[in-house]
């Protein structure tokens, strides 16, 4: 069977080969048919082997013959239709066929930018670059004896946007100014189209770049959910317009320093520049008879008050900010007059309570009091009515004191003289009377004060020779001499007067008494 076989494919062979023997032309062969089964060793036995370079153009080598080329059918690539995105690489498609395979493909019309056909293999496969509508794409795969044909529908879609983010997620505007924010950034696809939910205040509008501008009108306080899409899906955010009115700037009153009399009538009016005020204060508040505007920030009324002169802080207010300015304020009043102590002339003792003395005045009342120099140590000006108090603690010789009653419209003077004395020496006492001394003998007689402060002793008549009185008061020395009984007068000396103390004194020379006895 196997010969047999094999002499039908050489029979083909020679029909179809040019040039060979055929066996419907020429001359017909005069040798005789060779049982190759009884004589395989016959040279007319040995068979050519074929090749795929045998085949013609129309057929296709098995592996052990060529045959006749089939057409392709049935072409399939598994998909009807195909979603794309831009940027995203598609799954390669493979084509599936019956017959023998397309030597040519073909496409039309031509693929989106970044697809292609593999014009050997029938595969599609890229990264589509850019959009593209949803087109039918006729492909077609064909051979030499034949084609088979496949349609797909492919549309390719925008890289969808993502994270939209703008520079901020407030936006701050203030009315009558423009205002805005530039165009957000996205790490998607291009956005074809803007929404803005609730729709932007009134003035806004957002652009073709995503960025918001405008001018808006009135106060407001609003958050918007804003979309950017495209043919590929949408991304969104939020964002916050808060509008404030424009900030208040160069605020002025005519004066920065007023000074007003009692019943002067009143009328004060800012200068501002800027958006619209919705608040005016002023710390601390005006004195009692001046009101303060919220309106306008104006003061008027008639001061009934006195008043120092003092800052006072003017703020106006809106949503876009504050401004403040500080003015002085004071209310005169009519100066005193006329100040007068009663006596004037103080003659004062040390540790005796004075009386205290107040003074009198015309006019105006006094808001403070002065004086100079410093009153004595113990005695006090009150500041607040002028009295003058105290208990003088040294003594003093007459001084003259300038005194100065203050208000706010001006100020008078007066003088006073004050002269301080001690008590008048008191308490004091030597141990004895009468003293009997031995000369050439060192003497030491201390005196006992319990009075007051002594300024100076004196003694009268003298003291025997030898014989001293200290500053204290206390009798030293050494007598020299002999003397007999003899009253002494003691003098202790202040400012307050003078006492005069008797003591008696004798001085024995022991040796000159002895020879006289």
């Amino acid at each position: 069977m196997r010969s047999i076989r094999v002499i039908a494919i050489l029979l083909a062979f020679l029909i179809l080969s040019p040039g060979c023997l055929s066996l419907f032309g020429g001359e017909e062969s005069g040798s005789e048919l060779v049982n190759c089964e009884l004589d395989p060793n016959n040279p007319d036995c040995e068979i050519s082997e074929v090749t795929e370079e045998d085949c013609f153009f129309n057929q296709v080598f098995t592996g052990d013959y060529c045959r006749l080329m089939i057409s392709p059918k049935n072409l399939d690539y598994g998909e009807e239709s195909l979603l794309l995105v831009v940027g995203q690489e598609m799954q390669a498609l493979t084509p599936s066929f019956t017959g023998d395979g397309p030597q040519n493909w073909l496409i039309n019309p031509r693929l989106p930018e970044g697809l292609s056909l593999d014009l050997e293999s029938g595969v599609i496969s890229g990264v589509p670059e850019s959009e593209s509508l949803l087109t039918s794409y006729t492909i077609i795969g064909k051979n030499i004896v034949g084609s088979s044909v496949y349609i797909i529908d492919i549309e390719v879609l925008s890289q969808p946007p993502e994270n939209i983010t703008y520079s901020a997620n407030e936006i701050f505007c203030k009315i009558s100014k423009p205002c805005g924010i530039s165009s957000p950034h996205n790490s998607g696809g291009l956005i074809e189209n803007w929404e803005v939910i609730p729709a932007l205040p009134l003035g806004l509008e957002i652009l073709a770049s995503g960025g918001i501008s405008g001018t808006v009108q009135q106060l407001g306080d609003s958050n918007h959910t804003i979309s950017g899409s495209n043919s590929g899906g949408s991304a969104y955010t939020d964002i916050r317009i808060i509008t404030i009115h424009e900030e208040p700037v160069n605020l002025y009153y005519s004066s920065n320093f007023f000074q007003w009399l009692l019943d002067d009538n009143i009328e004060e009016s800012p200068n501002i520049e800027g958006g619209e005020i919705i608040n005016w204060t002023i710390e601390p508040p005006l004195p009692d008879g001046l009101i303060f505007s919220q309106n306008d920030g104006s003061i008027i009324g008639i001061p009934s008050e006195l008043h120092a002169i003092r800052e006072h802080y003017v703020t106006a207010t809106n949503t876009g900010g504050s401004i403040t300015t500080t003015i002085l304020i004071s209310v005169q009043d009519i100066s005193p007059t006329n100040i007068r102590y009663e006596p004037y002339l103080l003659d004062l003792t040390v540790n005796e309570e004075m009386s205290n003395l107040s003074p009198s005045w015309s006019d105006g009342t006094p808001e403070s009091w002065e004086i100079s120099p410093d009153l004595p140590q113990g005695l006090t000006l009150n500041p607040h009515n002028g009295e003058i108090s105290g208990t003088p603690i040294y003594v003093q010789e007459s001084m003259d004191y300038q005194i100065w009653a203050n208000n706010t419209g001006g100020f008078t003077e007066t003088q006073i003289s004050i002269s301080i004395s001690s008590l008048p020496p008191d308490e004091i006492y030597w141990p004895e009377s009468e003293y009997i001394l031995r000369s050439n003998t060192s003497v030491l007689i201390p005196v006992i004060n319990n009075g007051p402060y002594i300024d100076t002793w004196e003694v009268s008549p003298s003291l025997p020779s030898g014989l001293i009185i200290l500053d204290n008061g206390t009798i030293s020395g050494i007598p020299d001499s002999r003397t007999d009984w003899n009253e002494y007068t003691i003098w202790a000396n202040n400012t307050g007067g003078a006492v005069g103390l008797i003591i008696w004194i004798v001085v024995h020379d022991l040796r000159a008494d002895q020879m006289t006895y």
